[in-house]
């Protein structure tokens, strides 16, 4: 017998009940599986966007990390640590764009304001205005002395001369038109000049010290004690062959007492400013030059002592002046 007439003649087939039950079941079946395949097709069509977005939301991540990588890298390099302010290295990157960069001067004020003073207050007969007048005075003569071009490249001392006393000024006029010499100072003792063919560089001079005041020993004497030092940057045309600021760079420190006289005790030639005392050392010279009285960079120097022996730099005192005025000579003499 033919199997398809035995499936259409089974009791269960024939029976109308159950008929009506598979259909229900094969209907509701099959609406299941629609439903299945529409959430498949859904899942299917989200599916390239999530991927999309997730692969946007990478490459805005990237590119923020990028961006800030570049801006890191177009920062100026910072030192690892802060120049040691009593000393200068043998070798280190010379800049002259920051020609103080690697020496205790990078953080020195331009000009005079590195020479400070405390809040002026009354010294014995002096009044606290006297007092602040006298700093001001002061600094003048180290403007004058050592900051002022007319003196450091014009070799012209009148302005430096006239802001002493007059009898003072009649010491000292002799004294600038002299040259240095062993046995004495000549100008050199009282201001700076610069060699000819030497530079300086915009970013200079610098300066840092301190002034204090104390009555004098005579009625009418108020003193004024300076000790600083002076840094100065010379140009160079091939800055790259250099292997330390020491080359371009020279310090000047200097101890100075001066005195300001008034009042009838004095006579009247006598009133004003009086230079009673000064030290001074150099670092980093032209030996050449200093033994003439003018200020040379290190470079100046044959390429055998440049930079100067290291012993000549080593004393603080040169760039502090808390510390005494060395007496060390990096030029032999």
């Amino acid at each position: 017998m033919d199997e398809d007439n035995l499936l259409d003649s089974h009791p269960d087939l024939m029976d109308p009940d159950w008929r009506r039950h598979a259909q229900t079941d094969a209907w509701l079946g099959a609406k299941k599986d629609r439903k299945q395949f529409r959430k498949q097709q859904k899942r299917a069509a989200r599916g390239p966007r999530r991927r999309w977005w997730i692969f946007a939301v990478f490459v805005l991540i990237l590119a923020v990390t990028t961006t800030a990588i570049v801006l890191l890298g177009r920062r100026p390099a910072q030192d690892a640590a802060p120049p040691d302010p009593t000393s200068v290295p043998d070798v280190a990157p010379v800049d002259l764009a920051r020609p103080f960069a690697h020496t205790p001067a990078d953080v020195w004020p331009k000009g005079v304001d590195g020479v400070t003073a405390p809040a002026p207050a009354a010294v014995g007969a002096f009044k606290a205005d006297a007092v602040a007048a006298a700093y001001t005075t002061v600094k003048q003569v180290i403007t004058a002395a050592h900051l002022d071009p007319a003196v450091l490249t014009g070799h012209d001392g009148k302005a430096y001369a006239a802001l002493f006393a007059p009898d003072d000024r009649d010491q000292i006029v002799p004294e600038l038109a002299k040259k240095p010499t062993k046995d004495s100072g000549g100008f050199a003792a009282y201001v700076t000049e610069i060699a000819d063919g030497y530079h300086l560089l915009d970013a200079g001079p610098r300066t840092f010290g301190t002034l204090t005041a104390r009555a004098g020993a005579k009625p009418g004497e108020l003193v004024v004690e300076a000790k600083y030092a002076v840094a100065y940057a010379f140009d160079h045309a091939h800055p790259r062959e250099l292997m330390s600021p020491a080359e371009i760079v020279t310090f000047e420190r200097r101890d100075e007492r001066y005195v300001l006289r008034s009042g009838s005790s004095f006579a009247k030639s006598s009133q004003g400013l009086w230079l009673d005392d000064a030290t001074s050392a150099f670092s980093s010279v032209g030996c050449a030059a200093a033994k003439e009285g003018y200020l040379a960079p290190g470079y100046a120097n044959p390429r055998s002592l440049t930079p100067p022996p290291t012993g000549e730099r080593d004393a603080p005192g040169y760039y502090d002046p808390k510390y005494p005025v060395p007496h060390l000579d990096g030029c032999g003499g």
